[in-house]
């Protein structure tokens, strides 16, 4: 694929789902030519300046006109953090291909003797010409190049730029000449339709398989541990907040749950415990052989947290809308979180039913040193030890935040 295609994708999504349904099965890869990923990062990047740009202007401006200090002050323009952002985003949809000195070799070559895909471009009032393509021929002769190197394989191009690749009908030289030996395995589109058509073919929803395979302990195993990696506490770090969720409600005599609080977060101190909610946008596509259904699932996490307002460990509990993917038929399968929403607090009404993250298991230490910290929280647990808080509670987050990377680290190599 190149910019033209990925341009009107956005990674966290619905757009980008059937690529990565694509991806995730394991059909076909989906990648971009370097070249592709660092115009779209630079794209970005260069909008994000122009408004950045246009605020230090109206701060300026409103500054200027306030007679009394206006405090208002914009962080330092990083561009590189905006192209990471960027790298890192669209590496969750499409792999990167390495662009070999000869491709660019031959790409500056044709810009420089004006032969396709490049072009010289006419200018006005009697400018001289301005040769362009360089960026385009690396595109395409990264593909050629893949195709050639694998012989087995069937490259898809994919570009919404006619003007410059043509419409996969005909092709001016040299890149009629570049193809040769590869008819048939080098097909040429102008847009994703065909290629979803080819690899995901709408079918049949069961919503109760689908059902009954979210509603298993693996799956929610699944959601916790990815609810970790994305926001676990950071030792490193008490000040970021993570997320927002709700405090746990006191019982009332009635045996209702009492008011719940909003509160900031940094973090979980170790997996949370996801509780299966609402499934809803249920699609099913044949690929592979295998049924691959996407839906937008609500989870609600329980499990302990770190309070930003002091150090207090604070039993919370959050909804994160997920979109994922998950097969009914292909047993090796994993359950894939596509897109997320960023988690939410819950209402007082949510908690009903929900188990106290203080009776979750603990996780096994890996170090004696820490067999005091594991005794208090116990004594909180069963109530027979007041609240951590202060020191004691930043020891435990200490202990607790070691165990959990080392436990996330564990299942990261074991999966």
């Amino acid at each position: 694929m190149d910019t033209s295609i990925l341009w009107s994708i956005t990674p966290d999504r619905a757009s980008a789902d059937l690529l990565k349904t694509i991806r995730a099965t394991g059909v076909e890869s989906v990648a971009v030519p370097w070249t592709v990923m660092e115009e779209l990062a630079a794209q970005r990047a260069l909008k994000h300046k122009a408004k950045y740009d246009a605020a230090y202007a109206a701060v300026e401006a409103l500054r200027t006109n306030t007679p009394w200090g206006l405090p208002t002050q914009l962080p330092d323009y990083e561009p590189e953090r905006v192209r990471q952002h960027e790298r890192d985003s669209f590496a969750a949809i499409v792999d990167v291909l390495p662009q070999s000195a000869q491709v660019l070799q031959e790409a500056a070559f044709r810009e420089a003797n004006v032969l396709a895909p490049c072009k010289q471009l006419e200018m006005k009032a009697g400018k001289k010409p301005v040769k362009t393509g360089a960026r385009d021929a690396a595109i395409w002769l990264t593909a050629v190049e893949y195709a050639r190197d694998h012989p087995d394989e069937t490259v898809y191009f994919i570009s919404k730029n006619t003007d410059d690749f043509g419409h996969g009908t005909s092709y001016a030289e040299p890149m009629g000449s570049d193809l040769k030996g590869l008819e048939g395995r080098f097909k040429h589109y102008t847009s994703l339709d065909p290629v979803v058509a080819q690899f995901t073919q709408p079918t049949e929803v069961d919503e109760a398989a689908v059902q009954a395979r979210l509603g298993v302990p693996p799956a929610a195993a699944t959601i916790a541990r990815e609810a970790l990696c994305r926001w676990a506490f950071d030792v490193a770090d008490t000040s970021t907040v993570a997320f927002f969720g709700s405090l746990w409600p006191e019982m009332n005599a009635d045996g209702t749950n009492g008011p719940s609080e909003r509160a900031a977060l940094r973090g979980w101190l170790v997996a949370p415990t996801a509780h299966l909610g609402p499934v809803n946008d249920v699609c099913a596509y044949q690929s592979g052989g295998h049924v691959w259904y996407t839906a937008t699932v609500r989870w609600v996490l329980t499990g302990l947290a770190l309070n930003v307002t002091e150090p207090r460990i604070s039993r919370v509990a959050c909804s994160w809308e997920t979109g994922v993917l998950l097969s009914t038929t292909n047993a090796d399968s994993q359950i894939t979180v596509l897109r997320s929403e960023s988690p939410k607090p819950i209402p007082v009404a949510d908690f009903q039913g929900l188990g106290d993250p203080l009776a979750a298991p603990l996780p096994d230490s890996a170090n004696s040193s820490m067999e005091n910290v594991w005794r208090r929280v116990a004594e909180v647990r069963t109530g027979t030890g007041p609240e951590l808080t202060g020191m004691e509670a930043i020891a435990a987050l200490v202990a607790l935040g070691v165990t959990s990377y080392t436990s996330l680290r564990r299942d990261r190599s074991d999966a």
